[in-house]
């Protein structure tokens, strides 16, 4: 069995849920939901969203951390303003930018519209889904014109494989299954670094050098695209749970592996929040697979959060990307960390750990 790096026994950081830090990660997820929600007109429309989109992980992130009403607002304007009837983005700045695939950006909205009962939306969306989906490995399109460039990428394949465990799309979820377990399996460099994309059966190991932080994950390094093991690990405790598939859980613990042996900059960086996704893909793992060892990791990623929210409620974008975070950059980044937090928070209050008295 695969066993997540470090001796928790003795690490500096707490490794129990204690009332009080449960109590300070619900604080802190309420503040950013209220964060989102006063930045959200009485019709749904989020603000800037004339700009970019920024906002498509927010009617997630709100069914998620206690405000669905604010969610379905949101949905219901993304539905009159910014999906077509066949449920993808419209073009202009409801659009995913710089011709990627709509994936990343369809898949939340996939989720939110499910969880609040909008199946029919969430049926069109996944349509959409299903054609940046390659038939055969499973991954998901970079690209928006995958027939340009094929290229398939671990982030958007994960994504895709959640929205498909929501939304009961078993057939998506098994190729998402199949197409992380070949990524890595082909790995030339593990522990230490990662390979994030595919074209078909060949892992991309060449790539122009502004295209690295994209491509590949180097767990010694400083500033590196951490996420990656997270978003998958928190699909395939899922597809484990919905499954019943062993090998999942087994997958998922290599897959977090790779996060906890590396370097304490990931956590500590004040000017990266790379680190983001571990926290979900650890709660997901702890409420699939309680003896695993993912609860200090869980414990530590709920303080980790807590500790990088802004005054205000919201949470920023790493600094050394995007040294001046504006509102849309705190829109988006804010969304995802109020749906990290929720799910973390939901793991340790589901824990026998979370609900013994200190």
């Amino acid at each position: 069995m695969t066993t997540l790096a470090s001796d928790t026994e003795t690490a500096p950081w707490p490794t129990e849920p204690t009332p009080d830090l449960l109590t300070r990660v619900s604080q802190a997820r309420a503040k950013g939901v209220a964060w989102l929600r006063d930045r959200i007109a009485d019709d749904g429309r989020p603000e800037g969203a004339e700009t970019a989109n920024s906002w498509w992980r927010a009617p997630w992130a709100l069914c998620v951390g206690g405000a669905p009403d604010a969610a379905a607002a949101m949905m219901g304007w993304a539905e009159r303003e910014a999906l077509t009837d066949e449920g993808d983005l419209r073009s202009g700045p409801y659009d995913a930018p710089g011709g990627t695939s709509p994936v990343y950006h369809l898949s939340p909205l996939a989720i939110a519209s499910w969880l609040l009962g909008r199946y029919d939306t969430a049926t069109a969306i996944n349509t959409t889904l299903a054609r940046f989906q390659n038939p055969r490995t499973g991954g998901a399109y970079d690209l928006r014109d995958f027939a340009q460039d094929p290229l398939e990428d671990n982030l958007k394949t994960a994504q895709l494989g959640f929205s498909a465990l929501v939304t009961g799309d078993r057939h998506t979820a098994d190729g998402v299954h199949r197409w992380l377990n070949r990524n890595l399996a082909d790995q030339p460099d593990l522990p230490h670094r990662l390979f994030t994309s595919r074209r078909g059966d060949t892992l991309v190991t060449d790539f122009p050098d502004e295209t690295a932080f994209l491509r590949v994950v180097d767990f010694r390094a400083p500033r590196q695209a951490y996420f990656h093991p997270g978003i998958a690990a928190a699909f395939l405790a899922g597809y484990a749970r919905q499954t019943s598939d062993a090998s999942a859980l087994r997958l998922g613990r290599e897959y977090l592996a790779l996060t906890t042996g590396g370097t304490e900059e990931q956590y500590d960086d004040p000017t990266s929040v790379q680190i983001c996704k571990f926290g979900w893909g650890a709660a997901a793992m702890l409420t699939a697979d309680p003896d695993g060892g993912h609860l200090p990791w869980t414990v530590r990623m709920g303080e980790w959060f807590v500790q990088r929210q802004r005054h205000d409620g919201a949470w920023a974008p790493s600094s050394f990307a995007t040294p001046r975070p504006g509102m849309l950059d705190l829109y988006w980044k804010t969304a995802e960390h109020v749906m990290e937090l929720s799910y973390i928070e939901h793991a340790l209050r589901s824990t026998s750990a979370g609900t013994t008295p200190a």
